[in-house]
């Protein structure tokens, strides 16, 4: 009798040995997938303004159209607004989102701007009207006002055109153009 009891205990050990083995590897296994998933993840974003109809998304190497409006929203002020007591301080903030390869250019192109606006007393505003995104580029159309001192000295419609990259998951500005409203292209002079 009590050989028995002793087999029987021994035989629940086992399978209590063998479930809880059984429930280790499952935990293990599950914890490969979900490693494996977080590569391969895809944020999604609601900025204010988009609301819940329209969200934007990033992933390693793109993003949505409402992702990349919502940049220009945000980065195009940065450079084509400004004032000379302002300008200095809205330069390190855009440049964290240039290619690394093209940040010395771009940099070097800022600061001659940021001089070239303090020297003169220029100051420039843009009036964002209309984005269009088609792929990884941005058109934005609006009225652009100059100043010299506290005189307007031109007001007019222009586009710029930004074009984005996503590396990792993340947005660097490839390049950004002044361009005439119909596209034709840009002149070397108001190129940012």
């Amino acid at each position: 009798m009590r050989w028995e009891r002793y087999l029987a205990g021994m035989k629940d050990q086992g399978l209590l040995r063998f479930g809880i083995l059984i429930l280790v590897l499952t935990v293990l296994i599950e914890g490969f997938f979900i490693m494996e998933l977080s590569r391969q993840e895809r944020i999604v974003l609601i900025p204010p303004g988009i609301g819940e109809a329209g969200k934007s998304w990033v992933n390693e190497k793109n993003a949505s159209p409402e992702y990349f409006e919502q940049m220009t929203l945000f980065l195009l002020p940065l450079v084509a607004d400004f004032h000379p007591r302002n300008i200095e301080a809205q330069i390190p903030t855009f440049l964290r989102f240039v290619v690394p390869e093209q940040y010395g250019a771009v940099k070097t192109q800022l600061v001659s701007q940021a001089e070239r606006a303090k020297r003169n007393d220029m100051a420039q505003v843009f009036y964002i009207q209309q984005v269009e995104v088609k792929e990884k580029t941005a058109r934005a159309t609006g009225i652009m006002r100059r100043f010299v001192g506290k005189s307007l000295t031109s007001e007019e419609v222009v586009t710029y055109e930004v074009q984005y990259e996503i590396l990792s998951g993340r947005p660097f500005v490839r390049g950004i153009d002044l361009v005439s409203p119909t596209g034709a292209g840009a002149s070397d002079r108001d190129r940012e």
